[in-house]
Formats: C-alpha cells, sequence, structure tokens
C-alpha cells in the first residue's frame, strides 16, 4: 500500500528508492527474527528442569572437566615428577575436633603419606560423613593434599560417590548466601560452563542433592570476622551424610573454632616435618646418579644433621620445592646454603630461594619451540621485567586483602571513578564523531544494519554452550566476556541500521538530512556507551594505562599464561592466585617503604 502511494505520488523514482529500503528492511527483520526464535528455543530448553538421567549425566561431564584441570594442574606444580613428596598426616588437636563417634568408628585413627595417596583415600572414606579439615603452617602442602585427594578420588571413584570439586572459598560471604549449596551453585556454573547445556538448574541441582563433594581451599584467606560465619554456614546447610574438605592454616581454623564451634563430624589432619633422610632421598632421586661434589656435600650434610638452616627449610613442603627448583632444576650450586655464615637462619635462606626463583623457572622452563600444547611458556620474557610484572599484581593483591586476582577487578584497582569517566566520555565522543561521518551517506544505514546482524547470528552461534565446552579459565573468561560484549554491541548496531536506514529512506523523500545526522549521532551514542561500560572494556583500558607506567605488559593475559606454565601462578577457575602464598607477600610486603615499591615498579619516587 506504502509503495502504491509513493508511485502515485512522488512517481517511480521514489516508489523505486521506498522498495529498496523497504525490502532491505524487511530482510533484516527476518534476521532479527530468526535470532530471538534461535534465542528463545535455547532459553525455553534450558529451563527446563533436569531429569534423573541428565543429572547422571552431567556429573559424569562435571567429574571429567575437574580431572582434566587438576591433572593439569599437578602436572604444572609437578607434584608427580617422579614422585610426591614424602609428607606425612596426622590427626591433630582434639581441641580442634568433634567427639569420636561423630567422626568415625573409635577409636579415630587418620595417618597416611602423601606419596601414598590410595592410603589417605581409603582413610578419608572410613569417616562417617566424609568430613576432613586440613590445616598447616604456610607452605606446609595443605592445597596440595586437597589436589591430590581430588585426583585419587576421581581416579576410584565408588558407586554413589559424589565428584570432589575443588574451589577457592575467598568469594562466600555467608551474609549474602547462608546456604553452602547456593554458592556452591554459582561456581559451578562459573567454573564449569557446559553443566549448562542440560538445564539452567542442573548446577543447583548437583549442588543439593548432594552429587558434589565441595573441596573449600583457603579458610584463612577469608576476612577474620567471616571464618566462624563459614564453619557456621557449613554445621547448618550440610546434608546429615554431606562431606566438605576444608583448608586453613592452623592459628586462623584455631581462632574460627574458638568464635564458633568445630566443623560437625570432621576429622582435622596436620602435617608433620620431613625427616632428614626423606629431604635428603627426594634430592637425590632428582639428581643424576652421580651427583657433583656440592650436592654430595649438601647430601650428607642433611643426612648428618648439620646442615645448619637449610635442614628446617627443605624439611617442609614449600622450602624443598623451592630448593629444588633454584638448585637443581636451574643448575645452581647448593653449597652456600650450608655455609652458617652467609645464611645463620632459615628466613635468610627462603628469601634467597623466593628472590632467584623467578630466574630459576625462566631458565629452566625456556620458552616452547613448536605448537603442541605444554608447560613451557609460549614467549620469552626478561626476568626483571616478570619480576616487576608480578610485583605490581601482588601490591594490588596486598592492597585489596586478597589472594585471588580476578581480571574484571583491575579497573576499580587503576582508576577512580572520576577517571574512568573522563576517558570514557573522550572515547565515546570520538568514536561517536566518526561513526556519525560516516552514517551521512543514505545507503550506509541499509548495510550497517545487514551486515551486522549476520555477524551477530555468527558470534551467537559461536558462543553457545555445548557439553564439550571447556572448564573457565582466566583466559578463557576474558575471551567470553568479549564475545558477550561484542554480541550485545552488535545487537546496538543492528537497531542503530535498521533506526538509520528508515531515515535515511525517510529522509530521501522528504529531503530531510538533518534528520538522518542527528538520529544517527544519537544513537551512536548508546551503541558505543553500551559496550564502553562493560567489564571487557574496562579491564583493556585499565592494562593499556598499567602498560604505559610500566606496571603490566601490554599483553597481560598472554603473560599471566606463561606465568601459570612457568610455576608461578596457579589457576582455580577465573582467577589467579599466586602459586605460594609466600611468594605474593615475598613481593609485596605488608608494610614496604615508599622506595621499596617505587623500586619494584620502576616508578621515579
Amino acid at each position: 500500500m506504502l509503495l502504491a502511494v509513493m508511485f502515485f505520488t512522488r512517481g517511480v523514482e521514489k516508489a523505486s528508492s521506498w522498495a529498496g529500503v523497504l525490502g532491505t528492511s524487511l530482510a533484516i527483520v527476518g534476521v532479527v527474527v530468526t535470532i530471538l526464535t534461535s534465542w528463545w528455543r535455547q532459553h525455553a530448553a534450558a529451563a527446563a528442569p533436569a531429569t534423573s538421567e541428565a543429572l547422571a549425566q552431567a556429573a559424569e561431564v562435571l567429574a571429567s572437566r575437574v580431572a582434566e584441570q587438576w591433572q593439569r594442574e599437578a602436572e604444572a606444580r609437578s607434584l608427580n615428577d617422579p614422585d610426591p613428596m614424602p609428607v606425612r598426616w596426622t590427626l591433630s588437636d582434639d581441641a580442634l575436633m568433634d567427639h569420636e563417634e561423630h567422626i568415625a568408628p573409635a577409636p579415630v585413627a587418620f595417618t597416611g603419606c602423601s606419596d601414598r595417596m590410595p592410603e589417605l583415600v581409603g582413610e578419608f572414606r572410613k569417616l562417617h560423613r566424609r568430613r576432613l579439615v586440613i590445616v598447616g603452617g604456610p607452605g606446609s602442602g595443605k592445597t596440595t593434599l586437597a589436589v591430590q585427594l581430588v585426583l585419587q578420588l576421581l581416579v576410584d571413584p565408588r558407586p554413589g560417590d559424589p565428584v570432589p570439586v575443588l574451589l577457592s572459598m575467598v568469594s562466600w560471604d555467608p551474609d549474602v548466601q547462608p546456604r553452602v549449596q547456593d554458592w556452591l551453585t554459582d561456581q559451578l556454573n562459573q567454573t564449569y560452563p557446559a553443566l549448562s547445556a542440560f538445564s539452567r538448574d542442573t548446577a543447583r541441582r548437583l549442588a543439593e542433592r548432594g552429587r558434589v563433594l565441595p573441596v573449600l581451599d583457603g579458610l584463612d584467606e577469608l576476612p577474620e570476622r567471616r571464618r566462624p560465619q563459614v564453619i557456621t554456614a557449613l554445621n547448618r546447610s550440610l546434608p546429615r551424610d554431606g562431606g566438605v574438605i576444608l583448608t586453613s592454616r592452623i592459628a586462623e581454623y584455631t581462632g574460627a573454632v574458638g568464635r564458633s564451634d568445630v566443623l560437625t563430624a570432621a576429622a582435622v589432619v596436620r602435617p608433620e616435618l620431613m625427616t632428614r633422610d626423606e629431604v635428603a632421598d627426594y634430592l637425590a632421586a632428582r639428581l643424576p646418579r652421580q651427583p657433583d661434589p656440592s650436592w654430595q656435600k649438601v647430601l650428607a650434610a642433611l643426612r648428618e644433621g648439620t646442615a645448619g638452616a637449610l635442614s628446617a627449610v627443605a624439611a617442609a613442603p614449600l622450602g624443598l620445592w623451592l630448593l629444588r627448583t633454584v638448585h637443581i632444576d636451574a643448575r645452581q650450586d647448593p653449597e652456600a646454603l650450608i655455609d652458617i655464615d652467609q645464611y645463620p637462619d632459615p628466613r635468610s635462606i627462603q628469601t634467597h630461594l623466593l628472590t632467584e626463583l623467578i630466574p630459576a623457572v625462566l631458565q629452566s622452563r625456556p620458552q616452547r619451540v613448536d605448537d603442541e600444547d605444554s608447560l613451557r611458556p609460549k614467549r620469552s620474557h626478561d626476568p626483571d621485567d616478570v619480576r616487576r610484572w608480578l610485583t605490581s599484581l601482588a601490591i594490588e593483591l596486598r592492597d585489596a586483602g586478597s589472594r585471588d586476582w580476578r581480571w574484571w577487578h583491575l579497573a576499580r584497582h587503576t582508576f577512580t571513578p572520576r577517571q574512568f569517566d573522563l576517558v570514557g566520555g573522550l572515547t565515546v565522543g570520538l568514536v561517536s564523531w566518526l561513526v556519525g561521518g560516516l552514517v551521512i551517506g543514505m545507503r550506509f544505514g541499509l548495510v550497517f544494519g545487514l551486515v551486522f546482524g549476520l555477524v551477530v547470528e555468527l558470534i551467537a552461534f559461536s558462543t553457545s554452550v555445548d557439553t564439550e565446552q571447556r572448564t573457565t579459565s582466566p583466559v578463557t573468561s576474558v575471551r567470553n566476556a568479549q564475545r558477550h560484549q561484542a554480541v550485545f554491541g552488535l545487537v546496538g548496531g543492528l537497531a542503530v541500521g535498521l533506526a538509520v536506514g528508515g531515515a535515511a529512506g525517510l529522509a530521501a523523500g522528504l529531503e530531510e538530512g538533518d534528520l538522518v545526522i542527528g538520529l544517527a549521532s544519537w544513537l551512536a551514542v548508546g551503541l558505543l556507551r553500551m559496550p564502553f561500560d562493560s567489564a571487557s572494556t574496562a579491564f583493556h583500558l585499565a592494562v593499556g594505562l598499567r602498560a604505559v607506567q610500566g606496571q603490566l605488559p601490554w599483553r597481560v593475559m598472554g603473560f599471566l599464561d606463561d606465568a601459570y606454565r612457568l610455576g608461578l601462578l596457579r589457576v582455580v577457575g577465573p582467577v589467579y592466585q599466586f602459586r605460594h602464598a609466600e611468594l605474593q607477600d615475598h613481593l609485596a610486603p605488608l608494610h614496604p617503604s615508599p622506595a621499596v615499591v617505587a623500586a619494584d615498579l620502576a616508578i621515579p619516587s
């Protein structure tokens, strides 16, 4: 009807022009309908409750993803190269545990060694409710034992066993989520996106039905007031037969128990220091059959008890790992470490080992030369750069009171709100001006909308979830955020195309060119503001500023992935942590002087 009116009132030329406008607009509308129909079908499928069969399949997929994730982490930590450290575990003080009859058949016995994990898992399975707390001092192997338990439980599953899932508990706030199942659901959805391919409520039903064994790492990393709240929340929300594994430094767990209660029915185990022979045997197994004279002297001193402060350092897992990494893997002469004049106490030796750790791992794990997925870094790095960049992250975490580095928090640690608004306004204004200039052409709006609509469909397809999707990592988390930003940005672009295209056709008929320019500029600002407000864009702006200041590399995620491959960082879902909290504290002491901070970050004081 509209074309007929245009034909008789404006002539063939105007009617033909409007026919093109309407034809293109209808094509775009068709693309929009296709996208919305596809989205609605996926939404409806995801909203359907998961069946029992689907839950069983989801549990199998979850077990596969957890095993894949932590097997790779075990390789990155060299936990089994060639054998695990022989750390012995025994029951802790009675004051930290429940009554014996609640824990296991009396008398309660829980002893074992980290290099004989089947036996330790057997002890765990004897516990009535399979609840275990792992306590110890800094660098005593708490998280390592948790990883080993997860892998062994997955290697040797029993019918009906829940899937062990290791999670950093630093994000759990019982004031917001009083039940562990609620927090666990969020963590499963965030870390294992493949679960949502079965149903939107799959993660929740797995958590509610006891199909997941939560392995909660780092009670001591929570704020002090929150630690007793977590223990209380676990006691209240875990089902009677629900299991849990919890790790904490012993002082923090003792304090939390004193202000709340013990974890009901949980055994509490602590590590024992390795003996002199165990330390010497572990090191000798990683040396040539005929070690050089320096190592022969050090091994003899360790066995005889004449190694001075080195004996105390190497008796703990962290110290032994540092000694191996710096002086065996990087082939540095160890003889000076038994010189009591040069290294009079354990602190001096540990400081030396932490200082030499970065150049040592860069030397022992050089850049890979092929495309195979290995634990070698993808790029070569200068040790001073690595130290400066990691120091920047350590300071950021120290000031935030956290051990978890989340990429989406970088902007809040980089910009003040006023700075962010200023940069955002300038960026949006500049790009809006450029886009406004482009849309002056009458036909550009039509092509703009059509092309963007097609791209949206392709991106929506590429970001769809299926059961083959791998575990979320910091790198994949950033990529997913960028894809979602692109989807929303391009959907906005499609809206701009439709509006500008229609306005262009209207302006062509009514000769109102100002309408096109004004409408296009207004919509362009809205389009551009939306992706600018996203976490992904804010992150990249923060990276750019920190890179200019020399605090971070331009390709920060690639660098952090290399730091993980070097064994300096570890991955827990979408966050990075320093592999050992002691390395973070070494790079960013709690009370540094301004001169030290300036030197670490290469900032003029």
